[in-house]
């Protein structure tokens, strides 16, 4: 194969290319930030370049994306514990080589000013790429006529909740259906985070009437029936007013059908689940250091972590996020006093992503590794607007690429992960596999299991959705 090229060159030869379509082995020449070729083995023999490296056996895969974290994010009186220097060194040992974090206006005030503020948060500090969506707390003329500015600065998505009234952060219906009819307009896409805020309110005052402040009330103050009855609500809605949307942290067995029925009916909805709804269960509220597995919804039983998994294999579940939220343990202990409902809810898995999704999913046979490339890559390039830039190892993507070793196992502990915390939720689970190398637009972050990459690397990607 006859390549012309101009810049300084990396050649990775004998890996297993991933693609959301399939995989393959074969060689894959980097030029500069870029993917400039693939070629079968031995097509680029005779090229000179400035690094070879050989990845036989390993697996190839495009750069992960993580659409769904909270950096540096007030919560319940305490900070969350990652922010965008040890959170993307982090994540870049986790294979992901861009993220979304959000930026969440203030009650009353600028989502374009708190995003300004964020960026100037993450500027010279990140080890990969990064962007932004909105976090929108009211649906009034002046939040409305924000949405097309956010989406012109490159940060189309945007959220909001249909909880926590008691923060200030519930939106109502009638702004939900103002956001959907500008979101419509302007083509954005809306996230929400669906539970019904009543049910809640009903079922947490009846548990602590009772005296249950022990974390599992935490499941039965927010069951499975809120996040249901809130998604099936969206569903209503987008038939009076269709407009992008996208569901975050998915649950529950009875969600996967709901959005499964919605999308057979031509409804623009799409959604996420989280790394631990697929591996961990309300068991975890039981047991020691329940407090710290305390997360909004709240982990459910092992049929709803099986529909997860068949929901991810069908298609219907489009992706995996981490939405990796923990705050300091010493800060859970302190404000939680011992009950449930002062916990602050969150918890951190920002580099157990791909470590789990490959583990409990491609190597236990419950998807397979195309799969595996489009729920945490592949598809969040293409619904958040990072395609083809992002998502995919093809000419002219840049050159985001996992080199993974399958061979091989180890144990996942809080001590063997390199996130901003003590705590690890899958801690002593055996791992197979791991992470050796991680190039972000043809530079090293992780070279051979070490962090080599710079922080200042990581650029802000600007999004424009195009579905």
């Amino acid at each position: 194969m006859e390549v012309l090229i101009s810049g300084k060159t990396k050649l990775i030869l004998g890996g297993e290319v991933a693609s959301a379509a399939g995989s393959m082995r074969a060689d894959l020449l980097i030029e500069g930030e870029k993917i400039k070729a693939q070629g079968m083995p031995g097509a680029f023999a005779g090229l000179e370049v400035d690094e070879t490296i050989d990845a036989s056996g390993k697996l190839l895969l495009p750069g992960l994306i993580d659409p769904h974290l909270h950096f540096n994010s007030p919560f319940m009186g305490t900070v969350s514990v990652h922010d965008f220097s040890n959170g993307t060194a982090a994540a870049a040992f986790g294979g992901i080589t861009t993220l979304i974090d959000f930026s969440t206006q203030p009650k009353g005030g600028s989502i374009m000013g708190n995003l300004s503020q964020k960026e100037g948060e993450a500027e010279g500090k990140t080890y990969i790429d990064w962007s932004m969506s909105g976090i929108l707390l009211d649906a009034s003329p002046e939040t409305l006529a924000e949405i097309p500015q956010l989406i012109r600065a490159g940060c189309p998505t945007y959220k909001c909740f249909t909880t926590y009234k008691h923060s200030g952060r519930l939106m109502d219906d009638a702004g939900i259906f103002r956001i959907l009819r500008t979101t419509a307009e302007y083509g954005g896409m809306l996230m929400i985070h669906c539970e019904h805020d009543a049910t809640i309110d009903r079922c947490l005052e009846k548990e602590l009437s009772a005296g249950h402040f022990a974390s599992i009330y935490h499941a039965r103050s927010r069951p499975a029936a809120a996040e249901n009855m809130a998604i099936q609500r969206l569903v209503e809605m987008l038939k009076q007013e269709p407009a992008p949307s996208y569901v975050v942290h998915t649950s529950t067995a009875e969600s996967v059908e709901i959005i499964q029925m919605a999308r057979a009916q031509g409804l623009p909805i799409h959604s996420e689940t989280c790394t631990h709804y697929l591996a961990l269960t309300e068991e975890k509220l039981e047991g020691p250091n329940s407090q710290f597995y305390i997360c909004s919804p709240p982990l459910r039983t092992q049929r709803d972590v099986d529909a997860l998994w068949q929901g991810l294999a069908t298609g219907c579940l489009e992706v995996v996020s981490s939405d990796d939220a923990g705050v300091p343990t010493k800060d859970n202990l302190r404000l939680g006093q011992g009950r449930f409902d002062k916990v602050p809810s969150g918890m951190s898995g920002i580099e157990a992503r791909l470590s789990i999704l490959y583990t409990e999913g491609v190597h236990k046979g419950r998807i397979s590794l195309p799969r595996l490339v489009e729920v945490s890559s592949t598809n969040i390039a293409r619904l958040f607007g990072l395609y083809p830039e992002k998502g995919h190892l093809g000419p002219g993507a840049d050159a985001d690429v996992v080199i993974y070793d399958p061979s091989g196992s180890w144990a996942m502990t809080s001590k063997s992960l390199h996130m901003n915390t003590d705590f690890c939720p899958f801690e002593g689970w055996t791992i197979q596999g791991h992470v050796e190398s991680v190039l972000c637009r043809g530079a090293y972050v992780i070279r051979d299991g070490r962090l080599v990459g710079k922080p200042g690397h990581g650029q802000r990607a600007f999004r424009r959705l195009t579905f």
